[in-house]
């Protein structure tokens, strides 16, 4: 496609192409530090149980932001302390990665055992503290009380009148204990670049509250490994605190408001992951991450889908509002293509019918989202040849998104389909999930052996 007047290209289609660099930013990057103020700020939390640890935009508008590739700012870790991190605690921390990333994100530890020697381990250190984050916001659900929220319940406007602030209903901010976790994180990694874990003179320090905290950061592996990580390859901070904000604020949305929405938020959290990975490989270039962030907007996107089934267990919808509205989605949508996905032959011919209504209705929107995905994969195959040998296993995720693709194809689009949600425990399940594996196997090994997926 072209992007000349004549011919404008989608609004999903403009991350890798409206960023100006210049090679004077990266002199910018030796005068930059993190904001150090994380500690007052989640002293003032405890200090109130009313105060709120961080605030939501005021406007729509200000939630999309260009990325931020390798040439522009930077904040890169210099190592000023004589801190000894002994090889058996390297190790260990090292096993622990591997072990979470394994349990919880299988494609990233096939991918992972795939990259060079010399960046495994920090690789799984920042897949791992990825694992970390991400399930923050599934414990506030459990940690808040939280249950899915049946659509015939709720009142009033759009097809998903629900409460955005969590916890509005219940009288508090069910968000909050999940805010501290993701506040604990921020001021952890602020702390690794400024080095001032140790300051004991500032008036924070001296809280009995705070020192618990800071003396709790030595006792995790996670956060061990990926200050290794941060020492020995100089990984960029902006890109770990741009990881963490979409986090943190994804944790009150329930449903993202546009295409681009979910795009950015692709962009935000899977794009930098693979930005920090191609700095582990010694890769920091313009091309190099514009293919990068082709790779991580699709890979958000389908994960958006895949988490169809789970989200609408938690009264959440990965359908955005235009399109939903667009094709008429709604809770109950969701629950009745869900419901006929799994019990399709107990129903009543009404019932069916209704069913498979809800299901070409999503569908279709599901067809919408994977079209945006592909595109973005398509021109990150075009330009994976710009990107150094020495980083091209970094873009090995793009291969897991690829299968996922080929599989929705297969089951006609059908997101809620029980070989993609993996329902049932039978042996028929069991066997399909590891064909699936062995497939995806040998597609990794195939573009390990040749450079390109």
């Amino acid at each position: 496609k072209s992007s000349s007047k004549s011919n404008p290209m989608p609004i999903y289609v403009s991350f890798s192409s409206h960023l100006a660099t210049s090679s004077a930013m990266r002199s910018l990057s030796s005068i930059l530090s993190p904001a150090a103020a994380g500690r007052a700020r989640l002293l003032a939390v405890y200090s109130s149980a009313s105060t709120r640890c961080t605030t939501q935009s005021s406007s729509s508008s200000t939630k999309f932001h260009l990325p931020m590739y390798a040439s522009a700012i930077r904040y890169r870790y210099n190592s000023t302390d004589a801190n000894l991190y002994n090889a058996e605690q390297r190790q260990s921390d090292h096993k622990h990665c591997v072990e979470l990333v394994q349990t919880r994100d299988m494609e990233g530890y096939l991918c992972g055992l795939l990259m060079p020697s010399s960046s495994r381990e920090a690789y799984f250190a920042l897949r791992a503290f990825n694992v970390e984050i991400a399930s923050i916001k599934d414990a506030s659900k459990l940690i808040g009380g939280r249950s899915r929220q049946s659509p015939s319940s709720s009142g009033g406007g759009g097809p998903f009148d629900m409460d955005n602030e969590l916890g509005e209903s219940q009288g508090g901010d069910t968000t909050l204990p999940s805010r501290l976790r993701m506040q604990w994180w921020r001021d952890a990694i602020a702390d690794v670049y400024d080095n001032n874990t140790s300051n004991d003179a500032s008036p924070s320090s001296q809280d009995p509250i705070i020192r618990s905290l800071n003396s709790s950061r030595k006792f995790n592996p996670t956060l061990r490994s990926l200050t290794h990580a941060i020492e020995t390859h100089g990984l960029t901070y902006r890109f770990l605190r741009r990881i963490m904000e979409a986090r943190e604020e994804d944790l009150s949305i329930t449903q993202y408001e546009k295409r681009r929405d979910v795009a950015q938020y692709g962009e935000d959290t899977v794009s930098n992951i693979l930005y920090l990975s191609l700095e582990t490989c010694g890769v920091r270039d313009d091309e190099s991450d514009i293919v990068a962030s082709d790779i991580g907007v699709g890979l958000g996107v389908l994960t958006s889908l895949r988490s169809t089934a789970f989200r609408a267990s938690q009264g959440e919808c990965s359908i955005p509002m235009d399109l939903a509205t667009k094709h008429d989605i709604s809770m109950d949508t969701l629950y009745q293509a869900l419901d006929a996905s799994i019990n399709g032959g107990e129903k009543n011919s009404e019932q069916l019918e209704e069913a498979a209504v809800a299901k070409e209705s999503l569908r279709e929107a599901t067809m919408e989202m994977v079209e945006m995905a592909s595109f973005h994969f398509h021109r990150a195959r075009e330009n994976q040849g710009k990107v150094p040998k020495e980083g091209r296993m970094c873009l090995l995720p793009a291969v897991c998104g690829l299968k996922y693709l080929d599989s929705l194809k297969e089951c006609n689009y059908d997101v809620l389909h029980p070989l993609l949600v993996g329902a049932g425990d039978d042996a028929a399940a069991v066997a399909v999930e590891r064909r699936r594996r062995l497939s995806l196997m040998l597609m990794l090994g195939r573009t390990w052996l040749t450079g390109t997926f």
